[in-house]
């Protein structure tokens, strides 16, 4: 590995540019910027040209956004920092396939915690092609077509949103249970994974601790207390004040 990790900024903005090379001069010295680009096409030029190991990828830009750029490359030559003002769908889907972004105004924090990251996997030579490859599909993705990126030891592993039964909060984390009997934990929160999946989903939120895969359901009572068997045998109690709601859903699958 050369003794500087060779970069370059894309942000259509100048004066972003401008700020993001100032942290990076002031705040690591692993960083070497050798070129900027305002718009995708000559970001592409660039990286033809110049070869860089990491990108700092604005999302929003007029005419063709970030992920234009990573849509122009068959296996990515480069790891990806996405630099972005807030935009929650963006944001989620980025979460999701396990990749580092930074929020304008980037902290300084934020920037030196991505930047390790990302020099540890150019020098370990573990690309993160394959989740961003996933972060594409998650974005044009349809309905429980979308895919969960969770850390397992030293791996990710990508989930498919189908196969999961239903997620259970514990604390500050979720729990994530597969058909295949499979248990993963993640940082993230039923919120989160409420959004990321949207309206039209399969998923349902039973209680602020549980949210199920509707086409898991084995069966459910009608009665009091309201009961749903999951297909691995799990049951749930539907809340009183939700019964109506959460039946009318699952007459609907």
């Amino acid at each position: 590995m050369p003794n500087l990790i060779t970069a370059i900024v894309v942000d259509d903005e100048s004066n972003s540019r401008f700020v993001l090379k100032n942290l990076l001069e002031k705040f690591t010295d692993e960083i070497e910027v050798i070129g900027e680009a305002g718009n995708v096409e000559d970001a592409f030029t660039l990286v033809k040209e110049k070869k860089p190991l990491l990108v700092f990828l604005d999302i929003q830009m007029p005419k063709a956004n970030g992920f234009a750029l990573l849509k122009k490359f068959d296996i990515l030559p480069f790891e990806v920092i996405f630099v972005t003002s807030y935009d929650k769908y963006a944001l989620n889907a980025i979460k999701f396939s396990a990749l580092d972004y930074l929020l304008k105004p980037i902290e300084t924090e934020d920037l030196t915690r991505a930047i390790g990251k990302a020099v540890k996997r150019i020098t370990d030579k573990s690309n993160n092609g394959t989740q961003v490859i996933n972060l594409l599909h998650n974005l044009n993705a349809g309905n429980n077509d979308h895919k969960v990126a969770v850390h397992n030891g030293d791996l990710v592993k990508f989930i498919n949103e189908k196969d999961i039964l239903y997620i259970e909060a514990d604390g500050s984390y979720c729990i994530i249970n597969t058909e295949q009997k499979e248990r993963f934990v993640t940082a993230r929160n039923l919120k989160d994974f409420e959004e990321y999946f949207g309206d039209s989903s399969s998923f349902v939120r039973l209680s602020r601790s549980c949210l199920i895969n509707t086409n898991h359901v084995k069966q459910y009572s009608k009665g009091e207390p309201c009961i749903i068997d999951m297909a691995d045998g799990k049951c749930f109690e539907i809340p009183r004040r939700k019964k109506a709601e959460i039946l009318e859903r699952l007459k609907a699958y």
